[in-house]
């Protein structure tokens, strides 16, 4: 049992990697052999946190599917000293890889170069992870001890790698002041049902930066965004396209959008405010869904709730967006009293197979009955799972299994 957990601190169970405690001797080896090293610190850029969107076991498999990649890159049989690939702790994500050959590091720095799409286990779920690397030259100097000479280059490689960071920080931002200045903000709109008649009663608006750049993918957008203090000009700006391409939708579907309170915040510090604003693009507040996250209300409960209440008095309705994942509870649904609960995808994925899940679904929807609210579930993908969530009460769905997002002129 003792060995079990020794190795269980020293070895990362998921990737089987050596963590770098355990990998110092290898590396001090390669050192001697060749003189010094490459060594590269190497993560993947989160903007919002991935686990948090995809869940732990998706994560998991997410962090081994990059594990592989990292390895492959590093194969050279041309190479007699080789090479050392290991993370900086167990359950991290961050690796760090040690070459004693020019061409690995040349083969790592390319094929890392690209974004890195990772697929779930039957093949679908794409997720593009776009790199980060620093590189540093650890030297065997013998008036040093050898794992201060290790530890120096590794420094240098989490240096390099900060720099790097901050200079694509740069490079982004002006990427984001081109997209508010251009308005290239791209709309999506997907379709939300009610069963079992299967008849469309909405659409979430989701919006998308530039195509085929950084800022594409919402997570990326959003978190970028609020990271620099761009968030609320951007949310605006999102608003506004929502508003004005939802028009090519039908004449009285409803509208669920999507701000956090800073955008809320900066939209109602101008002059005309989130209600005028609505108004003058030609909705009226019956139509709108504001959709909110217990995060969000959590930064500032008494002006979000002021908001809420002034807001709910012009006609608009509120819905919590993500119950499940642990932002959203219970005592955040009773002081907003929203009129929609949005049960989040990573509590409906699987869900026909998991007894624990369908209890959490099913006091998710007694609550709500008891609140007053509909439960919309969002992520359905499967008839299984749609016939699950029939059968525990829900009505409400949203996902891949009835509509995928898509431009509003292609409804």
């Amino acid at each position: 049992m003792e060995a079990l957990q020794y190795r269980a601190n020293l070895f990362d169970p998921v990737t089987q990697l050596p963590t770098l405690p355990v990998s110092l001797d290898g590396v001090r080896k390669l050192l001697e052999q060749s003189g010094s090293l490459k060594v590269f610190l190497v993560s993947f850029e989160q903007e919002k946190n991935l686990e948090s969107l995809v869940g732990w076991e998706r994560y998991d498999d997410i962090l081994s599917g990059v594990a592989r990649h990292i390895s492959g890159l590093l194969v050279d049989h041309n190479n007699k000293w080789g090479n050392l690939l290991c993370q900086e702790n167990v359950r991290g994500d961050t690796f760090l890889a040690f070459c004693s050959g020019h061409q690995e590091g040349v083969n790592l720095l390319d094929g890392l170069v690209e974004d890195l799409t990772v697929f779930d286990k039957e093949g679908k779920n794409p997720v593009s992870l776009p790199f980060r690397i620093g590189g540093g030259t650890i030297f065997r100097r013998p008036a040093q001890r050898v794992e201060r000479c290790i530890y120096g280059g590794i420094l240098e490689a989490r240096d390099d790698f900060h720099r790097r960071g901050k200079r694509l920080d740069e490079v982004r931002r002006t990427e984001v002041r081109s997209m508010l200045r251009d308005r290239t903000i791209r709309t999506l709109f997907q379709p939300i049902f009610r069963l079992p008649e299967r008849e469309m009663i909405g659409y979430e608006a989701l919006s998308r930066g530039p195509r085929d750049t950084y800022m594409e993918l919402p997570e990326n957008l959003f978190g970028f965004s609020e990271r620099v203090g761009l968030l609320g000009e951007v949310e605006l700006l999102c608003i506004e396209a929502a508003l004005a391409n939802g028009h090519a939708l039908s004449d009285d579907c409803v509208l669920f959008l999507n701000l956090s309170i800073t955008g809320l915040e900066y939209i109602e510090a101008m002059t005309e405010g989130f209600s005028t604003k609505v108004v003058k693009a030609g909705w009226r507040p019956e139509r709108i869904v504001l959709e909110i996250t217990e995060r969000t209300y959590a930064e500032n409960p008494d002006l979000l709730s002021s908001i809420v209440g002034s807001l709910r008095g012009d006609g608009f309705r509120i819905a919590i967006d993500d119950m499940g994942t642990g932002y959203s509870s219970l005592h955040v649904v009773a002081d907003l009293r929203p009129d929609f609960i949005k049960l989040d995808q990573l509590l409906v994925r699987e869900l026909a197979a998991s007894p624990i899940k369908q209890n959490l679904v099913s006091a998710v929807i007694r609550f709500a009955e008891g609140s007053h609210s509909e439960v919309i579930a969002e992520g359905v993908e499967r008839e299984d799972e749609a016939q699950v969530l029939t059968s525990l009460g829900i009505r409400l769905v949203q996902g891949f299994l009835f509509g995928y997002p898509k431009p509003a002129s292609e409804y």
